[in-house]
């Protein structure tokens, strides 16, 4: 393998130069995702209440966006400050549940798109 591929200064510079915009993107997602929610549950009535399946995907992208912070609060403080060459394969299971979290946000909102899946 290139050992420039296994250098924790790469993964450090790219975190320290994109996470403004990453930030950024996330407070613009999250928004208009209330936004729209609020659309289609006016006032949020019934999100939790399962109901219809508009509530249970919101629900769901709720519970998504909670995965998503608890992993970015884990990552942030405890594992990008201490990378290092060695213990790469620990930021790498967090890049892929990330990733994971991020299919199933587009899955969700395919079918909050479609109105629900049923």
């Amino acid at each position: 393998m290139d050992r420039r591929l296994r250098q924790a200064t790469v993964i450090r510079d790219f975190e320290d130069l994109f996470e403004p915009l990453g930030l950024s993107a996330l407070a613009v997602q999250v928004l208009s995702g209330l936004w729209l929610g609020s659309i289609a549950l006016p006032g949020f009535r019934g999100l939790f209440s399962l109901q219809s399946p508009i509530a249970v995907l919101l629900s769901a992208k709720l519970l998504l966006l909670a995965a998503t912070a608890a992993l970015a609060l884990h990552a942030r403080p405890r594992l990008i400050p201490q990378l290092s060459d060695d213990n790469l394969p620990g930021l790498a299971w967090h890049i892929r549940a990330i990733t994971t979290l991020a299919v199933a946000f587009v899955m969700v909102g395919a079918g909050l798109r479609s109105r629900g899946f049923g």
